[in-house]
């Protein structure tokens, strides 16, 4: 009899773990492919300087985060986490977005920056950090 309560009570969980992924996150977001001209707003036209300077070039920020990325036409980004530090690295455009990729002594960075609507007017980043994939807006600066 025990066996058979257990077996009843255990099947049901064993099927709602399989069917609810927690490494899935619910967004709200809804993200669009686009051309690479319409993210080209984004792009700031010159290569990565030496020094970045965020105040001047365009950068995507979300300050609740956060997480500060200007990107430059020479296929090189820079970007700020300001609780755990700088760097630069690549991107490329790929199917409708742009893909991201840094190196970093504790954890790569891999995101991806995507169109919010059908003309790229705004945009959002995916994302995977030690809690999970996240997905969020962006605010732009300094461009058109």
């Amino acid at each position: 009899m025990r066996l058979k309560f257990f077996v009843l009570f255990a099947i049901p969980l064993l099927v709602a773990s399989c069917l609810l992924d927690p490494e899935k996150e619910k967004s709200s977001l809804t993200f669009h492919r686009v051309e690479k001209d319409a993210l080209k707003k984004y792009i700031n036209e010159k290569p990565l300087p030496e020094e970045p300077n965020l105040s001047v070039d365009k950068v995507i920020v979300n300050n609740d985060y956060p997480i500060e990325i200007s990107l430059y036409n020479d296929s090189k980004f820079y970007y700020n986490l300001p609780k755990l530090g700088d760097g630069v690295g690549s991107w490329v455009y790929n199917e409708g977005r742009i893909e991201l990729f840094a190196e970093r002594s504790l954890f790569d960075v891999y995101i991806e920056v995507l169109s919010l609507d059908e003309k790229g007017e705004d945009v959002g980043i995916r994302f995977r950090d030690r809690f999970g994939p996240k997905t969020m807006p962006m605010t732009k600066f300094n461009t058109p």
